[in-house]
């Protein structure tokens, strides 16, 4: 299909739809995806590709089992996203005047105006009338009270023969079939967890149901009494402002300017992710109300390059076992991880206090390349920090110190507070030390690896000019004091943001993006005597977007998409790109609902790549990335077949122009066209 072609059914698809019979709707509140789409579609696909997919479990999850706001205690209502320590509270206080009879009064409550509504509607609930925690307690059945079971299966495939499914696995190539396959068992209550995922990546083998590459499980026991929780089996654990440890994804630097800077600790959470590496194993478990008391013991195996004997580098991240070779070295590494947590709730605020030990089975070496100079080495380290959350007035500080066993320091502090009626502001500060050494920590950033060699201040401010018309930005300036990657001193920058949006009235919306970021980038010349000479100069990116959506009926959304961007090297000419795309969602019946997208883009090269965010199976991070010339579509439907069957189905193709081979290596393709299938069945009981 030619580029002119692809324009011309947008745009008819665009006024056909225009043009229909309308009738109003209103959509006052922001989706999960929606939601993810905001956290995500700045930042790189394959940086957000960890954490994502944890992130996107974290709120589908919290969205199926939303919170109760007229019992929740302060730490479940931090789960929520939008809420802070103030709201929270101010939650708390209004509820102990009266419960909440619908989950609009939280318009009434001090600190939430409609956009914060917007953001925490999809996860919390009211809960039903008459029923008391207490009830549940004394009956027989208190274990399976509110019990849900889960079971998932999910089946996806590229349709394309790659080129290590076509060598024989002597040769390297790929040792089991393209098929990527999950399926995941889970129950649960208001006071028991209990869940099984496997997963098999594609080329990885599958020699049965104990067969599985990946296997992950836990029993967790929630919400007894001053026991808050306890896990046997994998886990995940966050922790203050995330400088010792966090994981499972965080928000950071995007569209939302205000109140995403700071961190809202989740504790504990069982693990069921599919992604492989980010978590623990063993058992942890909280005690405590106004003073909480947390351990965790942690004994699973890793995978990391041998470099020889028993000297291997850092465990790697990304749970592929799929040839010979990275068969040969799983789990050829043993990590184990010892800490605990205590959490004061004083009248000033949560302070909390977090330490953990660490040891490898092996001795790790970083790279030879400078960046690598103070990165970790040994078999050994620890970290302990101190964290604060509290109020001052209307503002919320928050904070945390960090020290690693090499002596290395992390700090971040901030404060997010509003400005008359309709502003909020954000501030934070952070500085992590070249040697800070902290890997299961996740700060607050421009790196999106652990928190190390930056310091930075960041900017952010939200005002609502009217109830129609918003501006929002941020600006971020950063400094690295030691060499990063492709670089051989330190070198600095700053991104900033600017976002105007529109809401002309329940059906149509409109935003306007402007990003910018300029950081030092060296570059090498050759100079009046023919030699070459080393420089320092400056890479630009700047990039805008126009978004606009409108919905035809409650049945009909049509989204449109404009983006440009342009990019310079240092030292080089500037190049540019662009992607256009046209929406479609149509919700003919209350249990079907199709999304469908054409997207044309046109770069120069990969630094002018842009990316899109894209409807997909439950729980799968789709933040496609899209370079060179072509057009790309995608259909995704979602059809609840029953009251407990789920089905969804995605097909993706993408078309590049003048291409003969697309990829390189083992994923190299022939031809120009790349397409994928995704089914997957839940059944709900």
């Amino acid at each position: 299909m030619t580029v002119q072609l692809m324009r011309i059914l947008l745009f008819a698809v665009f006024w056909v739809l225009l043009l229909f019979p309308a009738t109003v709707y209103s959509q006052d509140t922001t989706s999960v995806e929606e939601q993810l789409e905001k956290a995500f579609e700045e930042v790189d696909a394959e940086e957000s590709g960890v954490a994502g997919e944890q992130l996107i479990q974290f709120l589908e999850d919290l969205s199926s089992n939303p919170i109760n706001i007229n019992r929740a205690g302060l730490d479940d209502l931090l789960q929520v996203p939008g809420i802070n320590l103030k709201i929270a509270r101010s939650i708390l206080d209004y509820r102990n005047k009266k419960p909440f009879e619908t989950s609009e009064e939280l318009l009434e409550v001090k600190g939430i105006g409609p956009a914060t509504y917007g953001r925490m509607q999809p996860y919390i609930t009211i809960g039903e009338s008459g029923t008391q925690l207490r009830d549940m307690y004394l009956r027989p059945g208190y274990w399976l009270a509110n019990h849900k079971f889960d079971i998932f299966s999910r089946y996806q495939q590229n349709l394309e023969t790659r080129e290590g499914y076509t060598r024989p696995a002597s040769s390297g190539g790929y040792l089991g079939s393209p098929v990527k396959y999950y399926q995941r068992l889970r129950m649960t209550t208001n006071h028991l967890s209990l869940n099984l995922t496997q997963e098999k990546d594609p080329g990885e083998v599958l020699t049965g149901v104990t067969g599985f590459d990946y296997t992950s499980g836990h029993i967790a026991f929630i919400n007894n009494g001053k026991l808050n929780d306890l896990v046997i089996g994998d886990y995940s654990l966050s922790f203050g402002q995330g400088l010792v440890v966090w994981s499972g994804g965080t928000f950071g630097k995007g569209r939302e300017v205000t109140g995403t800077v700071s961190k809202n600790e989740r504790g504990i959470k069982p693990y069921s992710s599919a992604q492989e590496t980010d978590f623990f194993r063993g058992i942890a478990a909280s005690y405590g109300e106004r003073v909480e008391l947390t351990a965790f013991y942690s004994d699973r195996p890793r995978t990391a390059s041998v470099i020889s004997g028993d000297t291997t580098r850092f465990p790697s991240t990304n749970g592929f076992h799929r040839t010979m070779n990275e068969k040969e070295r799983k789990n050829n590494v043993d990590q184990l991880t010892v800490g605990g947590r205590m959490r004061v709730d004083t009248r000033i605020g949560l302070i909390g206090v977090t330490g953990y030990y660490n040891s490898f089975s092996s001795y790790i070496t970083p790279g030879a390349s400078l960046s690598n100079r103070y990165s970790f080495q040994g078999s050994e380290n620890s970290v302990l920090g101190i964290d604060y959350r509290g109020l001052l007035g209307n503002a919320f500080l928050f904070g945390e110190f960090a020290r690693s066993q090499n002596g290395g320091h992390g700090a971040v502090g901030g404060v997010e507070a509003p400005i008359g009626g309709d502003t909020e502001l954000a501030i934070l500060y952070r500085n992590y030390q070249r040697d800070f050494q902290s890997f299961f920590a996740s700060g607050f950033g421009e790196s999106s690896s652990s928190p190390q060699n930056e310091e930075g201040f960041y900017v952010g401010l939200r005002h609502n000019l009217n109830q129609k018309i918003t501006f929002s930005g941020y600006f971020d300036q950063y400094y690295f004091a030691s060499p990063t990657f492709g670089n051989t001193q330190a070198t600095g920058g700053f991104d900033m943001l600017g976002l105007t949006e529109v809401f002309f009235n329940s059906r149509l919306n409109v935003y306007l993006l402007l990003r910018s970021e300029i950081r030092d980038e060296e570059y090498v010349v050759t100079n009046d005597l023919g030699t070459e000479e080393l420089r320092v100069g400056q890479e630009k990116r700047s990039s805008i977007r126009a978004n606009f959506e409108y919905w035809v009926s409650s049945a009909v959304r049509l989204r449109s998409r404009v983006e440009l961007v342009r990019h310079q090297e240092a030292g080089e000419e500037w190049k540019s790109g662009f992607l256009i795309y046209q929406d479609l969602r149509l919700q003919p019946l209350n249990k079907l609902r199709i999304d469908g997208r054409i997207s044309l883009f046109d770069t120069d090269s990969f630094n002018t790549r842009v990316y899109q965010f894209e409807s997909d199976l439950l729980y799968v991070m789709s933040n496609t990335v899209l370079y060179d010339q072509g057009q790309r579509a995608y259909l995704t439907v979602k059809y609840d077949a029953t009251e407990f069957l789920d089905i969804w189905f995605k097909y993706g193709v993408t078309v590049f122009e003048d291409m003969q081979v697309l990829g390189s290596g083992l994923s190299e393709v022939e031809g120009n066209i790349r397409d994928s299938i995704g089914l997957q069945a839940r059944l709900r009981f």
